[in-house]
């Protein structure tokens, strides 16, 4: 994947959110992975001198497969029916196995790409095509600009050329790693700081 030749600031709000607000959202969350903690690590530590960059807290290292909507606008009683109709489609779907080498830079973020990128499209597509018909297709957001298929480094802070963070991430000496994620969760999103933050709402196993 080639690298961004320009950053822009990562830290505004997109449509609806506001401080306080939070979403509902299905992702695969990763700070339980030894491996990639030790890659994201390892760049972390470079970059910490870099300038225009928020790193992400490895506690929150996750790979976002589908936003759905905002709490205040689905009832509760509709989340039990949704993470029983996910749990019936994903009982056969495998367990994921993903690779992380190299991190590129992004329009908004510094990332290590989930290879292969297929398995997640096609998680994603699964878990839209189910939340759409557990709660209409009107409930669920339009397919954003850029799906997310990797984990975040660290987000921009500013807007302007990438050739400095480039320069750090191809002069990071780091060991590729896999990571096997076996559930899917349900999480309740907040962006009210630099990066993403969540409270677990259910946990959806894969391949079980």
């Amino acid at each position: 994947m080639p690298h961004a030749d320009q950053v822009r600031n990562h830290a505004r709000w997109r449509s609806g959110w506001r401080a306080g607000r939070t979403g509902y959202a299905w992702l695969l969350p990763l700070a339980d992975q030894p491996g990639l903690r030790k890659l994201v690590n390892d760049y972390q530590y470079a970059l910490r001198d870099l300038p225009g960059f928020d790193l992400v807290p490895l506690e929150w290292m996750h790979i976002l497969v589908q936003e759905i909507g905002f709490t205040d606008e689905i009832d509760e009683s509709r989340i039990e029916p949704l993470v029983a109709a996910a749990r019936t489609r994903l009982a056969s779907a495998p367990p994921l196995t993903l690779a992380f080498h190299h991190a590129v830079v992004l329009p908004e973020s510094l990332s290590l790409p989930a290879e292969p990128q297929s398995r997640v499209l096609e998680l994603r597509a699964a878990v839209r095509e189910v939340t759409a018909e557990a709660l209409g297709e009107a409930t669920v957001p339009a397919e954003p600009e850029d799906i997310d298929k990797h984990v975040s480094l660290a987000h921009s802070t500013t807007d302007g050329p990438a050739i400095f963070a480039v320069a750090t991430l191809g002069a990071t000496v780091v060991e590729p790693t896999t990571a096997k994620v076996s559930a899917l969760s349900l999480v309740k999103l907040n962006r009210d700081h630099s990066c993403s933050e969540w409270e677990s709402v259910a946990e959806v196993p894969l391949g079980v």
